[in-house]
């Protein structure tokens, strides 16, 4: 098993990182100058400077969390998660938690070009790793192991000559496999997204008609608790709260903007009572309809 070394996965350029790697990876870990191994290695705390990579770096992130940020974009890092940085992004890790474990795959840029060379629809890979350079592994540990274990057995293969266009052939073999994973991400996301946008677009439509949660769910086709998650990642709400939040404003909307006495308010609202009314009202604003009526004149 290999000592854990402190190493910083941001500093410098790829030759000034080369400098500084030729030290501390041994032989029996690394091909060359194109390819470096990094095992059960501990991240030293936050990376407080941003700095561009000349290297491709894959970081299989085993435990712990941190948060990223990669051309100026800022990412949770969650393990299981394997985190693709290419070559001339700009790359800082902040927030580390003490039990931060990762291990590493560093690719020089001569061999990432072998490797582009070699991929069909690498631009579209590079597309779809620069907007989704994080990937959930929870449900993919076993195929990323057997890529980084493979991977590592062929670096310490006694066989120097093919060494490199094995490893080369094994990572390939893992680009499509991860692009894959890429593709349903992106597709979740896109799906996540339009969840979100009609619940919007109902609520607005629906508020004076039906307030409950079962409704919006079941237009949307999702769970209560699918729904109320959703809203809450992309509000900062729940969807109880969303829904209660905007039935308000436009009863304060009203109450601003029209003669309507609050008994045709509370109706129009559809609420069973003035009575339930004004207790929502209290409940959201802190004060009655007629005080807020009465403040707003």
């Amino acid at each position: 098993m290999q000592s854990k070394s402190k190493i910083n996965m941001t500093e410098g350029n790829y030759y000034n990182w080369y400098e500084r790697m030729g030290s501390t990876i041994p032989h029996d870990m690394r091909i060359g100058e194109d390819m470096f191994i990094i095992s059960e290695n501990q991240m030293a705390g936050s990376v407080e400077t941003p700095r561009k990579v000349e290297v491709t770096t894959f970081i299989i992130t085993d435990a712990g969390n941190a948060r990223a940020q990669i051309d100026g974009r800022s990412f949770s890092v969650q393990s299981p998660c394997i985190t693709i940085v290419l070559p001339g992004q700009t790359y800082q890790m902040m927030e580390v938690s003490e039990d931060i474990a990762f291990r590493a795959v560093i690719m020089s840029q001569r061999f990432t070009d072998s490797l582009m060379n070699s991929y069909i629809g690498a631009s579209k890979l590079k597309t779809m790793v620069q907007e989704y350079p994080i990937l959930d592994i929870s449900h993919d540990v076993v195929s990323f192991n057997t890529y980084y274990n493979m991977l590592l057995r062929t670096v310490q293969s006694p066989v120097k000559n093919f060494r490199l266009e094995s490893a080369r052939h094994l990572t390939l073999s893992m680009l499509y496999y991860y692009a894959k994973k890429l593709e349903g991400a992106a597709r979740e996301k896109d799906k996540r997204q339009l969840h979100y946008e009609k619940f919007i677009s109902d609520v607005h439509c629906y508020y004076k008609i039906n307030r409950t949660l079962p409704f919006y769910a079941g237009r949307l086709g999702v769970s209560v608790t699918y729904l109320t998650e959703l809203i809450k990642e992309k509000h900062g709400m729940t969807a109880a709260d969303y829904i209660d939040k905007h039935t308000a404003t436009e009863c304060m909307a009203l109450l601003n903007s029209t003669s309507l006495s609050i008994n045709q308010i509370s109706r129009m609202m559809n609420f069973p009572s003035s009575s339930v009314f004004g207790k929502f009202f209290k409940r959201m604003t802190g004060c009655s309809p007629t005080e807020y009526r009465g403040e707003n004149i």
